[in-house]
């Protein structure tokens, strides 16, 4: 396995495998991004013990498969991060739906006044 948690190997039908290492990348990430080069690439995806293995081959004759391998790679990478993200703010997230969906304030309702905003305007050009 390479260092940066990826590897790739050519075969003999013009495919390429490119190996995640499964302690950095999760598989719906891989999956996610499996779905986005769908349109470019017959995809075929593997779980080992250690590693996801994702098996491309060009749907069309390609020039540039080293340059779609690696946008493919930073695809997974940006869907990993976009997971990792949607957990970090999932809670804020869900405050906010709960918000929008509520009949009633979830926030203290003195913090929603226009008075609020008029109040704190006024403060902050007299200090000017």
């Amino acid at each position: 396995m390479a260092q940066s948690g990826i590897a790739t190997d050519d075969l003999s039908d013009g495919s390429r495998v490119v190996t995640f290492d499964a302690a950095l990348y999760k598989s719906s990430a891989v999956k996610k991004a499996a779905y986005k080069y769908g349109g470019l690439f017959y995809v075929l995806i593997a779980q080992r013990d250690d590693h996801i293995e994702v098996r491309l081959k060009p749907k069309e004759p390609c020039t540039s498969t080293d340059a779609l391998v690696g946008a493919f790679c930073n695809e997974v990478l940006d869907q990993e991060l976009r997971e990792t993200i949607a957990g970090e703010t999932a809670g804020i997230r869900d405050l906010l739906l709960a918000q929008a969906f509520s009949k009633t304030t979830l926030i203290d309702p003195e913090l929603e006044t226009s008075e609020y905003d008029t109040e704190h305007s006024a403060d902050s050009s007299e200090g000017q």
